[in-house]
């Protein structure tokens, strides 16, 4: 079960690791240049610095087995790197809450509500800080295949799509990946059938929300898996505090 989390956590990682610049499409209306588009969101994403996150994670076996979805409230700053996570296992009343700080990791055992800390592995850092770093090089995949990305105006917003040619963005996730991998561990993600669906705000070009759908394997069983995010309070975060009885937890040494 640890290992089954570890890979749905990190495939979210993997996912906002294209996500974040992906958010910068075409436009079908020619009145809009596309790389001029691209361009800003690339812009307004390198001036994240912190955000609210609502993520919901729904995985649909293609054959036989139950269906599985995780609600994740985050709060993540990047400048320095810290995040505030509530997971919950749907159908499962299971509920965990963690914090990354300082370099600690600090997590609640979700049966007696205890916590326990542990220095954060330095290939974890190194995750958070390619997804930092990782705007450039998507913005040069979207731009060069402008023609299979779609966007319309609606409401004040951009609507981006993209629904159909998408090996281009089966091997950008397959690269980001390789970048978000826990170290000594083989969590490779092939992915296939990618759909991607993102509202970007026209005037400030701040990506508020997105779907993101693909086919994946995961421990030998074909599945579905669908990411819903939203965004919000964009560069509102100040500090994330850690709960005093976090704080004096006794250290566990990392595995």
């Amino acid at each position: 079960m640890k290992k089954s989390l570890k890979k749905i956590l990190f495939t979210v990682l993997t996912v906002f690791a294209v996500f974040f610049v992906v958010a910068c499409g075409n436009k079908e209306d020619t009145k809009i240049n596309k790389e001029e588009v691209l361009q800003k969101s690339a812009e307004a994403y390198k001036n994240i610095k912190s955000a609210d996150m609502l993520i919901n994670l729904k995985m649909e076996p293609k054959k036989s087995g139950q269906p599985m979805e995780l609600a994740m409230d985050v709060s993540i700053t990047l400048e320095p790197i810290a995040m505030k996570m509530s997971m919950d296992i749907k159908d499962q009343n299971v509920k965990l809450n963690s914090f990354i700080k300082d370099d600690i990791m600090y997590i609640q055992n979700p049966i007696d509500n205890s916590w326990i800390k542990q220095a954060l592995p330095e290939d974890v850092s190194n995750q958070f800080k390619n997804m930092v770093n990782s705007e450039d090089e998507t913005y040069e995949v979207l731009k060069n295949n402008l023609d299979k990305v779609n966007i319309k105006e609606e409401g004040g917003n951009y609507i981006i799509s993209v629904t159909k040619d998408t090996d281009f963005l089966k091997e950008a996730i397959k690269k980001q990946n390789s970048k978000v991998n826990m170290a000594g561990q083989n969590l490779d993600l092939n992915v296939d059938n990618v759909t991607l669906e993102y509202v970007v705000d026209k005037e400030t070009y701040d990506t508020k929300s997105s779907v993101v759908a693909f086919d994946t394997n995961i421990q030998g069983q074909d599945v579905r898996m669908t990411v819903d995010s939203a965004f919000s309070n964009v560069n509102n975060i100040k500090e994330i505090t850690v709960p005093e009885e976090a704080l004096n937890a006794t250290a566990t040494p990392a595995n």
